[in-house]
């Protein structure tokens, strides 16, 4: 099994409410250790890309984050890529490690140089890469607030800017199902309409993960007080459709 398959089938399990035991975590995160990809091309712009955990080639095709945003350049799929294993070994970590504390240190100053991580670019695909960027730190920064908070302001600034694929919300969803609480709740209030609505409405099944949005709509919702009593509830097939029952 890839990084790439390890991390997502983690993730999407996590998502769904799955627990792993303290010697699974280990054995995930030693997994994506010895699945390291770190002698790839570099793609363009040296800050851009991801530096310790080099995407696979996927016959040259961007690779497509746990919530798919349509995103067709390798900037938004590759960063994801290395973001997404760093959180789950940093998850995972019986300690603190030199090598990944290094990682996350010079991650964070290569974004310090990017126009969609740091200089508040939401033009073209660089808004997508921002959404990226502020799943990342709600692991490697939680504590930079002023950060965090630059990130939300590219999300709804140039959310509305044009037509974006419905992934495009359910990722910034996802980021706010790990956000620290304190800026998450905000937010979160401004979109529990929108999750709600969502939520009431039947869902074609045309993959095996589909329930995956569902799942993670749950989960950002059932952070508000309010709404905890969701945090166990699964969404159900009917019909041909996945429904999930609020009630």
């Amino acid at each position: 099994m890839t990084a790439y398959e390890i991390m997502l089938k983690t993730n999407r399990y996590m998502i769904r409410g799955g627990e792993y035991s303290d010697a699974e975590k280990i054995g995930i995160a030693q997994q994506l250790h010895q699945n390291r990809i770190t002698d790839g091309k570099m793609r363009v712009a040296p800050y851009s890309y991801p530096k310790f955990f080099i995407p696979p080639y996927n016959s040259g095709k961007a690779l497509p984050t746990i919530i798919p945003m349509s995103a067709k350049t390798f900037q938004v799929g590759d960063n994801a890529y290395e973001f997404e294993i760093l959180r789950l070994i940093r998850m995972f970590a019986t300690e603190e490690e030199d090598e990944l504390s290094n990682m996350l240190d010079v991650t964070s100053e290569r974004l310090k140089h990017t126009c969609f991580g740091y200089k508040s670019c939401g033009d073209c695909e660089c808004f997508e890469a921002s959404i990226v960027v502020l799943r990342y730190l709600t692991f490697a920064e939680p504590n930079n607030t002023s950060w965090i908070e630059k990130q939300l302001a590219i999300y709804h600034k140039h959310f509305a800017d044009k037509r974006r694929s419905a992934g495009v919300q359910r990722y910034f969803w996802l980021c706010l199902s790990n956000m620290p609480f304190d800026i998450a709740e905000g937010e979160i209030k401004k979109q529990r309409e929108n999750i709600l609505t969502q939520l009431r409405q039947s869902h074609k099944i045309k993959g095996e993960h589909d329930d995956i949005n569902l799942y993670v709509m749950r989960n950002t919702l059932a952070r508000l007080p309010e709404f905890s009593y969701l945090s166990n509830r699964k969404p159900y097939e009917q019909a041909g459709q996945l429904h999930f029952s609020l009630s």
